[in-house]
């Protein structure tokens, strides 16, 4: 049986990709903060999905 209520609910709530980014990009500077190596940028971008310059597109906005 299909849930209605929750298939809806998912499709009210979607956000383009470029909103998502952002928010994966915020998640990596709350993390990282101002003092990070190469490597933890690398590290935490590939855990959200994201790439490294697609992070620091946002760094100045989250920090």
């Amino acid at each position: 049986m299909k849930d209605n209520l929750t298939t809806d609910m998912h499709a009210e709530f979607t956000i383009d990709a470029a909103t998502e980014i952002k928010h994966k990009a915020a998640c990596v500077w709350k993390l990282l903060g101002h003092d990070y190596s190469k490597e933890q940028l690398e590290k935490y971008c590939s855990l959200y999905g994201i790439t490294p310059e697609q992070a620091l597109q946002w760094k100045d906005y989250w920090l």
